[in-house]
This record gives C-alpha cells, structure tokens and sequence, in this order.
C-alpha cells in the first residue's frame, strides 16, 4: 500500500489477516484500515487476528477481533531495535476471547513509538494483558474499557518510557490493573541499555473497580505517578512497589497522589506492598481520600518498610458518590488535591481540573 491509501472494510466476519509488513504512511498521508459497519476478525483459534511488523503511520479503526492466539494484534519493529515502528493509531477496537491458555495479550506492542490506542474495549484477554508494552515510547492509552481479565489489564517495561494512561475503565480485573514496569527477559529491551523497566509512565483520572490483586504497580518504574484515581475494592493491596528484574537499576521517585480509594479493612492484605532490594524511601504518597466502608474508626493508612507516611490524608466516612463515582458538591473530595508531576490533562470525563484539584478521577460533580 501507498501512503494514503484508506481501506474501507465492508461489514462482515472475516478469518485472520495473518502478518503485514513495512505498512508505511507519511504524517499528511496515512494509510487506514476502518471498517464500514460490524467487521469482526475471527481467527477460530488458531492464529493471531493481525500481525503489523514494522509499520509506521497507520490507523486502525472500527475492527472487533476474537477468537484470536497468541494475540488478537501484535504490533512490532521486526526486529530492528533502532528503528522503531511508529506513529501507530488504534480507535474503536474491540478485542474478545483471546489466548489459549498462556500469557497471551489482547493488544502486543513491541518496539512501538507515539502511538495512540483511544475508545477501544477489552474482555478477557487470558492469562496475559490487555495491553502489553515492550520497549514502547511517547504513547496515550485513553478512554477505554478494560474488563473481565484473569491477569493484568496494562503492562509497560522493557524500556518503555512517556506513556499515558488516561480516562480509562477498569473492572474486574484478576491480578493488577496498571502495571508500571515488569520483568522482561535481556535480549527485549529498547534500547538495549534501557537503565530500567520502565520510566515516566502516567496513570491519571481512571476508574479502577475490584482488583484481585492491586490497582497499581511500580515494578523498576522511575519517575512514575499514579494520581487522580477512584479506586473501589482494590483487592489484596490498595499498591505494591517491588523489583522483578533484579539485573536493572530499582524504581524510584514515584507518586500515589489525589486518589479516592473506597476499600473494606477485613480485604486488604496491607495497603502497600514493599518488596526486597527497592527504594521505598524515594516514593510519595499522600494527599488521597480513603473511605473504610467496614471500619467507621478508621483514621488513615499505616505504612511500614520504610515508605514515608501519608501526606495529607482525607479520611471520610462518606466520600460522597454518586452512582458514576462522581462526588457530590458536598464531599470532601472538592479542592482537596495537590499539584501532579507532569500535570493533569482532564477528568475522566475530560473536563479541565481545578487549582488546585478535586481528588479522584472527576473534577467535580
């Protein structure tokens, strides 16, 4: 294909596209696969939905994509470390029923510069991730609905570093909702002599509903914040920080901020998990709303494995909610925020925040 060239799918239910390499467009002329009414991609369990190597300025948009293994889209650079494939737009994308069993992902992005993955949904997704990153740059994972997974709904490591994860929903999901940094084998890092798993990953203004295991992760992740959350039954731990690649350097400097965190006492394991050979110390936490809907003498989170004490912590009885995790004009939830590392690009709704901001994932009612 040209650049420019837009393909129009007709509606229908189409097998597996099998792998498509070096799709080039250009900034003014990118090439476009949309589909033109219900198009769903089903690979009947025996390959993955679509493979793109080494694509650069390329749009997806309107596909459902199931029945699909390993991957229902796997998106890479071909191997060629040095040059990325970029510029790469997903748009209204459904994923279902992917995997067979192992640690197989909805949505497989290695090597992958400014991309942008919008209004896209979820389910499933096996053993593996929603998202799983490797070595990906400068992207925006906004306004999508991550449900029903066994494991981990968003995964970045293997270098990746300036993403995004904005305005999005998630429930039920098994183990962790966002899991900033991880643990990937040497020779997958980008580049190569990434210092850490992950750095300067964002996750702003989502909304995290009955997590098994935590809603967030810092695993090697430097520089990275969690902020402006609403988090409803957590699961075992409202945070965990660990290192699960021992041979790059720990995380550190990351911020758990302006979240309201609804919980029952008698579920939390702990409110933070710390794991050997990390940097505690280096982290902030503070300035979050925290409602125990079981324990009315809750007085705020203690922390232990030498993580700093909360900053500035709101403890209510009733946060209040409305229905859509709103607060109402009465909660104490209204101003009560501090500044964010990097700023704030909107609410869930994506409305403009406050000086200074409400905490939780909408600006106001």
């Amino acid at each position: 294909m040209t650049p420019g060239t837009r393909v129009r799918i007709a509606a229908g239910t189409y097998g597996a596209v099998g792998s498509i390499a070096r799709l080039h467009g250009t900034a003014r002329a990118p090439i476009a696969l949309v589909g033109d009414g219900e198009v769903v991609i089903d690979a009947a369990g025996k390959a993955a939905g679509m493979h793109l190597s080494d694509p650069r300025y390329v749009v997806i948009e309107g596909l459902a994509i199931r029945n699909a293994v390993p991957h229902g889209l796997n998106i890479d650079d071909g191997g060629s470390y040095d040059s990325p494939a970029s510029h790469i737009v997903l748009r209204d994308v459904a994923f279902s029923r992917i995997g067979d069993g192992g640690n197989n992902d909805c949505l497989k992005m290695s090597g992958v510069d400014h991309f942008y993955v919008e209004g896209s949904r979820f389910v499933g997704c096996n053993q593996g991730e929603g998202i799983d990153m490797v070595g990906c740059h400068s992207g925006v994972i906004t306004g999508n609905t991550f449900t029903d997974m066994p494991g981990t709904a968003v995964q970045t490591k293997g270098g990746s570093s300036d993403v995004l994860i904005h305005g999005n929903l998630f429930l039920r999901i098994g183990q962790r909702a966002i899991s900033a940094g991880g643990s990937t084998g040497q020779p997958w890092f980008r580049p190569s002599d990434a210092a850490r798993e992950a750095e300067r990953i964002r996750a702003i203004a989502n909304l995290i509903e009955r997590t098994g295991s935590t809603p967030v992760v810092f695993t090697g992740c430097a520089d990275c914040v969690f902020a402006n959350n609403t988090i409803v039954d957590p699961g075992d731990y409202v945070a965990r920080i660990v290192e699960e690649h021992q041979s790059r350097l720990p995380g550190q400097n990351g911020y758990f901020i302006n979240n309201v965190i609804v919980f029952e006492s008698r579920r939390l394991r702990d409110f933070v998990d710390i794991g050997e050979g990390t940097r505690p110390t280096t982290f902030t936490f503070g300035w979050n709303l925290w409602h125990a809907l079981d324990d009315e003498r809750f007085s705020g989170p203690a922390y232990g494995g030498g993580l700093p004490g909360e900053q500035r912590a709101v403890v209510s009885r009733d946060p209040p909610l409305d229905e859509w995790r709103r607060p109402r004009p009465e909660s104490l939830a209204i101003g009560a925020g501090r500044a964010v590392p990097g700023g704030l690009p909107g609410d869930f709704e994506r409305r403009r925040y406050d000086d200074p901001p409400a905490i939780g994932a909408f600006a106001r009612p």
